[in-house]
């Protein structure tokens, strides 16, 4: 079974759910076919609490990298390179970022300095970072594979890294078309271990994913976990782990949940913004554009931004500018959400 169902277009609406043998659906309506996804993320985001305010330079980078794959359907690593630096202020400007990982913020100064450097040691910032090619290629499981790969590549030198991003865009695409429990993870699984001989070409830490297919066993047998408690007690010590980390936030994004924002806030209490907003992405896709029950600037503009990125047009010249939405948020005479 791939990431993407064969037969998702012939769902009826009458069987929103199969069933599976423990009761549990594989497959949830779609709606919107992915379209809610930003604004999962930057709910996501705000959740995990990196700005005070709302979201934080994990839904910015989302937000640049969409752009690009609106306009473009692909993404370009010398684009991807200059669009992310310019909301740091390399076009002679203030740095709009907020909150930025650790990490996130040395490949900043890294390529300010000539080179973008990609990381030396393990991060999770991927989980979040590679969301949006799980959406603009739901319908091509080997380009999202592919583009994932190369967007991890860009900022990390540690497969696991790379890994975890690949993880979670595999299972943004599987929820675009309402993928759930056991069979989301599967689909995930059949998605990324093929790509476990690319991911690790000329990478450190290779040995890391050495027993992934069986981790990705594993999990599935751990389908219906809810809580962060015990998607923390299934990883042991490897809560500091990217690959662990995405793994655990499929694992509470995998069962429906009527409380739909239940998994999002789980998460965030793991992985901080970058795996409350990788989570929301998840939910997101599958759920569509809804309101979210806590609040977050700009939610208008990312439902414009997902609908664009699932059923164009593909042109973001009549959205507004990202540069300028971010530092108007943050100088403008009331900063932040009102």
């Amino acid at each position: 079974m791939s990431v993407i169902p064969d037969d998702h277009e012939d769902i009826p609406a009458s069987d929103t759910a199969v069933e599976a043998g423990e009761g549990e659906p594989l497959f949830s309506l779609v709606a919107g076919e992915g379209n809610g996804f930003l604004l999962g993320v930057a709910a996501g985001d705000a959740a995990g609490g990196a700005f005070e305010l709302g979201y934080s330079a994990v839904t910015e980078q989302v937000t640049v990298l969409s752009y690009q794959l609106i306009d473009h359907r692909h993404l370009d690593p010398t684009i991807v390179v200059r669009r992310i630096r310019e909301l740091d202020g390399s076009e002679d400007e203030g740095n709009v970022y907020r909150s930025e990982t650790p990490h996130f913020r040395s490949w900043l100064d890294r390529a300010a300095a000539g080179s973008a450097v990609p990381e030396e040691e393990s991060s999770s910032d991927g989980i979040a970072r590679s969301v949006a090619l799980g959406v603009a290629f739901r319908n091509d499981p080997r380009a999202l594979v592919d583009q994932a790969v190369s967007l991890g590549r860009l900022f990390h030198r540690d497969a696991g890294s790379v890994a975890a991003g690949v993880i979670s865009a595999a299972a943004v695409a599987a929820s675009c078309f309402g993928q759930t429990g056991r069979d989301l993870v599967i689909g995930v699984a059949e998605a990324v271990v093929p790509a476990i001989p690319e991911i690790v070409v000329e990478m450190t830490g290779a040995e890391r994913l050495n027993n992934l297919e069986k981790e990705f066993s594993d999990l599935e047998d751990s389908v219906g976990v809810r809580t962060s408690q015990q998607a923390m007690a299934l990883m042991g010590d490897g809560t500091g782990d990217p690959v662990q980390q995405a793994m655990a936030g499929v694992l509470l994004a995998a069962p429906m949940d009527e409380v739909y924002h239940s998994p999002v806030e789980q998460a965030a209490l793991i992985g901080g913004s970058v795996l409350g907003a990788a989570v929301g992405a998840i939910v997101g896709a599958r759920i569509g554009i809804r309101a979210w029950p806590w609040a977050f600037p700009n939610d208008t503009w990312f439902a414009e931004i997902g609908r664009r990125l699932v059923s164009g047009p593909n042109e973001t010249r009549d959205l507004p500018i990202p540069y300028a939405v971010e530092q108007h948020l943050m100088s403008g005479s009331r900063p932040g959400f009102h």
